[in-house]
């Protein structure tokens, strides 16, 4: 590679005419200062000149000198220019300012990057070994991985300004800062309606009461629930229905459940932690502290706002509580209630589960510390209003009780992703849930019987990946935890952001026991899928559709879309993980793939001792590899032959899974088959005797680790 001025002759050559000048110059301030081709010291480079592309001495500045460039406009052209030639003229300065972005961004690569002559005055293995060192630690650095990214983007893009140098910035925490959709919502969340026209003076009032109110429960406002400390008593992993003060009409609930240990497609082994406590306007006693309670202090300053803003205030049962105290309680065995819940769910490691159903809440993670979080957890704290009903029916010994909720409301959420990045999530959430219950006794008294939960949830929500090893990632994530915005795409500090959409569905059957405040109940059986579509800000998108039945049984589908919408080649992706597999089963799965040593070399290749974690991976052409054989085995004597086309013609499904496999018609039909819980406990044994009499292996990877 030749050189000139510190960098490659041909990117030099692709400079225009005043980034050469900048080059040459750098490069002679250099070697004059310093008497060799060192590079200037920040504090030099700060003191004598601004800093530039071609004199940053670090890739740091080099990407905040890139991403400083005057963006191009087309301001200065004359108003009466026709629309096609100021279009045209203005693609043509869009790629000029690509093209000096790329050339910029590769300049400062080719003349930071360690050389081995750096090194000259070690021994040569010595030497040697400094530069690989050198060399790893310049590519793993988040600003020269911003600085390729931009070379890439400049050619793959060159007619596009990026999106997150067009964007804004900031939005500060105060409450004049936040414009009216944003006001209007965080009132909203207290219980005040603004009306669908508002006048200046209802505005300005809106504004007012918004600021009265301390840090603590404004951040409540726009992120319900950021802030909130739960104080419900926490026995274990148990259920408690917790009453409240008595000649109140206000019922608070509080919730704390531990899901079992689950394991996920990637090995990794979560539960789910989630309490909640929920305040209803409709409820027979109230006791303790609550978020809410907590704006009760704040009574004297809601009471001395302006005329306007007293006029909102009272509209709100909320805050007209806070003020002026609460009403009669009343009841009935029907009930219609409206309120608020804040909940808190975190996905926790196994070590973490086992502390927290200790009762060592220190144990859950903490959005303040991300970088204290495992790998796979976080939270998601919701912040809802409901509304709902409810029924009791009891007929001697026998007790019926059902209740419906809507719930409307906002979510904030952080999961570590990997080493240095967490993700970030901020969104409407509206959730509708069901609960059936029928036994012996009443229910939060003393009764045993049969509950049935379902819920299903739609989150629509704003997501960004942050880079915590770079100072624009840790200003932004400070920035999200203050405000509550997910920042915009902004590489190298947000490599990521766009929008998610996900679809939650859950059914729970549990039979149990209830006496005063204490539950304890057995799963019968649960179900819960989950459909996520995640859009980036360059137009590409990531799908995840997965579905579990209870703890040991997860099936996943996942593919990805280029920016034209296009599935990536390659991204569909088909697993399952069949976790706490029985051995003998486990053996079975194993056998089925011995033909293909690469396939051995993921399982193991001894006996196992105990259960085991199975993973299996398909593609498209290894599911219908499948069905194939399956259609080979059903099509090698004639019983099985007829019988594979009765069942065809008269669009009959089959009695086993290699009839099904059979039948199936394309990829995703094959994998439902096989991803069905119903055949999971044979599933192994069953493969393997398809594998004996074709003669052919099963399709796919097949990975194993014990599960002890």
């Amino acid at each position: 590679m030749s050189e000139i001025y510190g960098i490659d002759n041909r990117t030099y050559r692709t400079l225009p005419p005043e980034d050469q000048q900048a080059v040459r110059r750098s490069f002679e301030q250099a070697q004059t200062d310093s008497g060799a081709a060192e590079p200037v010291p920040a504090a030099t480079v700060a003191a004598t000149e601004p800093v530039t592309f071609a004199n940053a001495a670090t890739p740091a500045q080099a990407v905040e000198s890139i991403h400083a460039l005057a963006l191009p406009t087309a301001n200065d052209l004359p108003r009466g220019l026709p629309d096609d030639a100021r279009s045209s003229i203005y693609g043509a300065r869009v790629e000029a300012f690509n093209e000096r972005r790329g050339a910029q961004a590769q300049a400062a690569l080719d003349r930071l990057a360690p050389q081995l002559s750096d090194y000259a005055g070690l021994n040569g293995p010595t030497a040697a070994m400094e530069h690989r060192d050198a060399i790893s630690a310049y590519n793993n650095d988040p600003y020269v991985q911003e600085l390729r990214r931009i070379v890439d983007e400049s050619a793959a893009s060159p007619q596009t300004v990026p999106a997150y140098l067009a964007s804004g910035g900031d939005m500060a925490r105060d409450a004049a800062r936040l414009d009216l959709g944003q006001m209007t919502d965080a009132l909203a969340v207290l219980g005040v309606e603004l009306p669908a026209n508002p006048t200046a003076e209802q505005i300005q009032a809106g504004y007012d009461i918004l600021g009265t109110l301390p840090d603590g429960v404004f951040a409540l406002a726009i992120n319900p629930g950021q802030q909130v400390r739960f104080e419900t008593p926490v026995a274990g992993a148990a259920t408690l229905p917790t009453p409240v003060r008595a000649s109140a009409d206000i019922r608070v609930i509080g919730e704390v459940e531990m899901s079992g240990v689950q394991t996920g497609i990637d090995f990794n082994q979560t539960q789910t932690f989630e309490m909640s406590v929920e305040a209803q306007g409709a409820a027979t006693v109230a006791v303790g502290r609550t978020p809410l309670n907590r704006m009760y202090e704040w009574a004297g300053k809601l009471g001395a706002l302006p005329q306007g803003a007293q006029d909102l205030v009272n509209g709100s049962p909320l805050l007209r509580s806070v003020v002026k105290g609460l009403p009669i309680p009343v009841s009935g065995s029907y009930s219609q209630f409206a309120g608020t819940r804040l909940t808190y769910e975190a996905v926790v490691t196994p070590e973490q589960g086992a502390r927290i159903a200790d009762g060592d809440l220190s144990a859950a993670p903490d959005p303040l510390d991300p970088m204290a979080m495992a790998i796979g957890t976080g939270v998601l704290i919701r912040g809802q209003t409901l509304t709902g009903s409810q029924f009791e029916a009891n007929y001697k010994a026998f007790h019926l009780n059902g209740e419906s909720r809507d719930l409307e409301g906002q979510g904030f959420g952080v999961q570590r992703i990997d080493e240095h990045t967490v993700e970030v999530v901020a969104g409407d959430i509206d959730t509708v849930e069901n609960d059936l219950f029928a036994g012996l006794g009443y229910r939060g008294m003393a009764s045993v019987g049969v509950s049935v939960d379902k819920s299903l949830e739609d989150r629509s929500m704003s997501v960004a990946r942050i880079d915590l090893r770079t100072a624009e990632g840790q200003a932004a994530y400070q920035a999200f935890i203050s405000t509550g915005q997910v920042p915009s795409w902004s590489p190298p500090g947000v490599p990521q952001s766009g929008t998610t959409e996900i679809l939650n569905g859950q059914h729970d059957a549990r039979f149990g026991v209830e006496l005063g405040g204490f539950s304890w109940g057995t799963q019968i059986n649960s179900s819960e899928f989950n459909m996520v579509q995640t859009t980036w800000a360059d137009g590409s998108a990531d799908y995840t559709n997965s579905v579990r039945m209870g703890d040991d049984h997860h099936a996943q589908v996942s593919w990805s879309t280029d920016a034209s919408g296009q599935r990536v080649p390659g991204s569909l992706a088909y697993s399952l993980m069949l976790a706490n597999y029985d051995q003998a089963s486990a053996s079975y799965l194993q056998d089925s793939y011995r033909i293909d040593p690469d396939n051995l070399a993921n399982a193991r290749q001894a006996n196992f001792d105990g259960d085991q974690h199975a993973r299996l991976e398909f593609t498209e052409a290894d599911l219908m590899q499948l069905r194939s054989n399956a259609r080979d085995f059903m099509q090698s004597d004639s019983y099985r032959s007829d019988r594979l086309e009765a069942l065809e013609s008269q669009d009959m499904g089959g009695t086993n899974l290699i009839e099904s496999l059979a039948l199936a018609g394309t990829p995703d039909e094959v994998f439902q088959v096989v991803a069905n819980d119903f055949h999971a406990a044979g599933l192994g044994q069953d493969l393997l005797g398809l594998m004996l009499d074709t003669g052919a292996n099963t399709p796919g990877k097949l990975a194993i680790r014990d599960a002890g």
